[in-house]
């Protein structure tokens, strides 16, 4: 029953979403004008299934995100929906464009009520025949609200603050395969630690297009120094280095990605500290998730 209901509200998010044609769903975004072309642009969209690529919306343009982690592996099989009977961790975001190199996002996770605000902003771009690049900066604060009751302390407390930064750069090779290298730190890592943590990693991710619509992609987020333990209460035990492939489809106002990952794992500030599951073929579980430009 529980495997019902998630398909049908998949289903229905994605036709409230899309309308009644993709003609409409064009976003503005999808610059037309060559007065400040982007050069990476087989990465088309302003983020991946987790990663930040080089893009940014338009003065004025919007974008809304929901995603979705689920709990059960996908080795559960076929009488528990491969996991979608299971509890789900989910993000929401919407982003605005300040101006055509900068953003501002505004999400939230239900784990921890896990809130972040971020900011990224395209600071350098190089237009080549051979190796296109572009670079940009996203900082982010994030404050954990849901509390331990055994816990005295107040959801605003400077503890439950985390600080990120992630260095974005882009290119693409050929005309289908798109490239990211995406440096990231975490300040504050583990928020009920008695000493202050931090975890440095180096993501990664390709995409590869198949055609106008469908891509291929893969993410990859080891963790090189720092902090490598559990993120909430009830966790136990170490975070892995994190891995996501699967398919994504661009339909001109949304971008669909389905998947397989280690981590469910959704807000930067959580994310980034690495996957609460070993890689392995019984700790895959499914994830999804849809960005609509408006």
């Amino acid at each position: 029953m529980q495997a019902t209901i998630h398909i049908l509200l998949f289903a229905m998010t994605i036709g409230i979403l899309g309308g009644p044609g993709t003609t409409l769903a064009q976003p503005s975004w999808q610059r037309q004008e060559p007065e400040s072309p982007v050069p990476v642009e087989l990465i088309r969209s302003t983020m991946l299934a987790n990663f930040p690529t080089t893009e940014s919306l338009r003065a004025g343009d919007w974008r809304y995100e929901i995603s979705h982690r689920f709990s059960p592996p996908v080795s559960d099989g076929f009488d528990a929906a491969f996991g979608m009977d299971g509890p789900v961790v989910m993000r929401t975001s919407v982003s605005y464009g300040i101006t055509e190199r900068t953003m501002v996002t505004l999400g939230r996770s239900n784990l921890q009520d896990n809130w972040d605000l971020q900011v990224k902003h395209r600071i350098w771009q190089f237009d080549h025949v051979v190796l296109p690049s572009a670079v940009a900066l996203q900082l982010g604060v994030a404050l954990n609200t849901q509390m331990p009751a055994v816990l005295d302390r107040g959801r605003l407390d400077g503890d439950n603050f985390q600080y990120y930064a992630q260095l974005v750069y882009n290119t693409h090779v050929g005309e289908r395969l798109g490239l990211g290298l995406v440096p990231s730190y975490v300040y504050n890592s583990m928020i009920f630690a008695i000493e202050t943590q931090y975890t440095l990693t180096l993501g990664m991710y390709g995409k590869y297009r198949l055609n106008q619509g469908w891509s291929l992609w893969a993410e990859y987020n080891p963790t090189l120094r720092g902090y490598q333990g559990p993120v909430a209460p009830g966790e136990t035990g170490r975070s892995y280095h994190t891995l996501a492939c699967g398919a994504a489809l661009d339909t001109g106002g949304h971008m669909f990605y389905l998947f397989i990952t280690n981590n469910t794992r959704l807000n930067p500030a959580q994310y980034l500290v690495g996957a609460d599951h070993k890689l392995s073929a019984d700790t895959l579980r499914l994830g999804f998730a849809i960005t609509r430009y408006l």
